[in-house]
Order: structure tokens, then C-alpha cells, then sequence
């Protein structure tokens, strides 16, 4: 099995991507990593703990630069012997949270938990690394502590870095502890510059129409009718998660909805990894221009986003405007440019 830096050389040799210098350097990394996790670990514990993990990787920068499909290479070139588990952030933390509802009596349950994760894992890959919930805040200073305790090391990737993370969140100063230990056992790599790789071109997304109005539906309305076929269309609510999802129409892998549906009820990310799961394509009508007072369902859509783009499916939309100028608001600006940017990249699948 080729080493991260020779998939990276021969994705460049074969055109696929082109030669980046900042890219470059943060394969030199992985190539280190790749390195250190290929010799096959000892068997000895002493106390239960494990040998020491290797210093992982926390990539930031803004969006597109290749951060994922640069750990994805990574993830891939890792040889069989290796435990390895890649995850999107949300849905990691998802299971975090559902293993730590099944040890109520447990006295130290997140010692627990990673004790039995590192019997198999000696290497985590977070995707979208992005602290909002206080929740999460709380529990991560413990389950990083637990990592270095047990031999996981942790590769992530992100649009901010490490001191900006949960940036004035609630109780943050019970979270910069997560941020020492980002900084202590991880080499942080900034990943920056102007390119957007999954912007190339400004091609209009003929799959994103608007304005709201009786040709954009009518275009839904066809498009939906191609995606279907001869399969058994329905109009029947879906259950989610124990709470019933309004459905314009659907098929066995289309499913079609109001963004209202979707994003101004109380949806998380939980709901949104169901529904990726069941579906190849979703088609989202009424999408619309959102503004300061709209946060909820601006953050609700931007988490939508992240899940379905995690999940390969391709998205067709109806908007009150282009794309880019959906969010109109500033607090969650710097998230909705990385959705934005991974919308792009949904509406050009095929």
C-alpha cells in the first residue's frame, strides 16, 4: 500500500489535483504519521495503559483547500494492521453522547468508554472539527486526556484554530484545557490561501432555483419527476428520531421537503444523519434569505449541510436567491461560507 506523500505525488502526476506548496507540507506530516502508526505496535500494557500514541494533526483553513480529501488520502494509505475510524465530528460526538447514556452507574464512564475504544483504535480522524454546543465543550477536555492515556492519536480537520475553538462559548474557561492539549500533542498545520478547490469554475448551479416562484417549481417538480421514474412515489410523513417529518413527495432514495420542515423545527444533526443515510438525493423547496434573526435556522441549515455533504448526497434546491447570499446575517458567517462552499460542491453531483 502507497504512502500518503506517493498518492498525493501520483494524484498530481495523473491531473487530478495540482501541485500546492502549503499542501505539501501538511502531507510531509501525514507521510511522519504514516510512519510512526505502520510499525505494528507492541503487545505489552503496563497498568492497563497503552504504548504512547504518535502526535496527531489538527488541520485548519478556510474552506476548500483540501483539508478532507488530505486526510482522507492519509486515512486510506494506512496499512491493514492499523485500527483506524474516520468519522464526521457531529457524528462521532452522536455516539459519544448515546455510550455515555448506556453507563449511568458507571463511575468514571468516559475512561470507560476510550479504554474499550483503543483495543481497536490506535488512530481517530474527526472531520469539520467545530465546538458550538456546550455539551460537547464539556466533554472533550476529558475524552483528549483519555486519548493520550490510551494510545489514540487524532487527526482533525477545521475552519478555525485551536485558541479561536468555542470562542466565547459558555463556561469556556472549563474548555481550554481541550485547547492545551490540542496544542501540546498535536501539530497544528494552517492550510490557507485564496484557492477554493471545489469552486474551479463559476458555472451557474442549475440544480439552485430561484427566486421562489412558479418556474423554479416547476422545475422541481420535473426534476423529481427524472429522479423517480417508474418507482412508487409517496407523500407519506417520515419518522425521525420518534418526530414525524412532513413530505412533499418521496421515493426509496429521493426525498423531498419544505426547508420549514427541515430547519425551523427542532432538527439536530442526529435527525440529519438518519435521513442521509436513507436517501442518494434531496430535493429542498423554499429555501429563504436568512437574516440576523434567522440564526437558529441558519445554524440548523449549516449542520445540513455538513451531514449531507458527509453523506454523498446530492442536492436540488428552490431559493429566494443565489446560493452564496442565502445567510445575510454576521454571527455565523464564517460557518456558512464553509457550507456554502460544500453546497457548491453538492450541486454538481451528477
Amino acid at each position: 500500500m502507497d504512502s500518503p506523500q506517493q498518492n498525493y505525488l501520483a494524484e498530481i502526476e495523473a491531473g487530478i489535483i495540482w501541485r500546492d506548496e502549503l499542501q505539501a507540507q501538511v502531507v510531509e506530516e501525514f507521510e511522519r504519521l504514516h510512519i510512526e502508526l505502520s510499525v505494528p505496535p507492541k503487545k505489552s500494557w503496563l497498568f492497563g495503559k497503552k504504548n504512547r500514541a504518535p502526535k496527531g494533526i489538527y488541520i485548519y483553513g478556510s474552506v476548500g483547500r483540501g483539508k478532507t480529501h488530505l486526510m482522507d488520502l492519509f486515512f486510506d494509505s494506512l496499512p491493514n494492521h492499523v485500527g483506524k475510524q474516520r468519522q464526521h465530528y457531529h457524528e462521532f460526538m452522536l455516539w459519544l453522547h448515546h455510550e455515555l447514556r448506556r453507563l449511568p452507574n458507571q463511575s468514571d464512564p468516559l475512561e470507560f468508554i476510550f479504554k474499550q475504544l483503543a483495543k481497536q483504535t490506535q488512530i481517530l480522524c474527526l472531520d469539520e472539527f467545530l465546538v458550538n454546543d456546550i455539551a460537547n465543550a464539556m466533554l472533550l477536555a476529558g475524552m483528549l486526556e483519555a486519548f493520550s492515556r490510551y494510545g489514540i492519536a487524532l487527526v482533525t480537520t477545521s475552519n478555525v484554530q485551536p485558541n479561536n475553538l468555542y470562542k466565547d462559548g459558555l463556561q469556556r474557561a472549563k474548555f481550554l484545557p481541550a485547547i492545551d492539549w490540542i496544542n501540546n500533542h498535536m501539530q497544528v498545520m494552517h492550510l490557507d490561501g485564496q484557492q477554493d478547490y471545489r469552486q474551479n469554475d463559476e458555472q451557474d448551479h442549475e440544480d439552485w432555483y430561484y427566486p421562489i416562484n412558479a418556474s423554479s417549481q416547476f422545475h422541481l417538480d420535473d426534476c423529481f419527476k427524472q429522479l423517480a421514474g417508474n418507482q412508487q412515489v409517496s407523500n407519506s410523513s417520515w419518522t425521525v428520531n420518534d418526530r414525524q417529518v412532513a413530505v412533499i413527495k418521496s421515493t426509496k432514495k429521493v426525498l423531498w421537503c419544505d426547508f420549514s420542515e427541515l430547519c425551523q423545527k427542532a432538527r439536530n444533526a442526529s435527525d440529519y444523519i438518519k435521513i442521509a443515510k436513507q436517501i442518494d438525493t434531496i430535493v429542498i423547496s423554499k429555501i429563504p434569505q436568512m437574516s440576523k434573526d434567522q440564526d437558529n435556522e441558519a445554524r440548523r441549515f449549516i449542520t445540513l449541510i455538513d451531514v449531507l455533504y458527509e453523506a454523498e448526497v446530492k442536492i436540488i434546491a428552490q431559493a429566494a436567491c443565489h446560493y452564496k447570499m442565502i445567510y445575510q446575517g454576521q454571527k455565523l458567517k464564517f460557518e456558512f461560507e464553509r457550507a456554502a462552499s460544500r453546497l457548491s460542491e453538492l450541486l454538481r453531483k451528477p
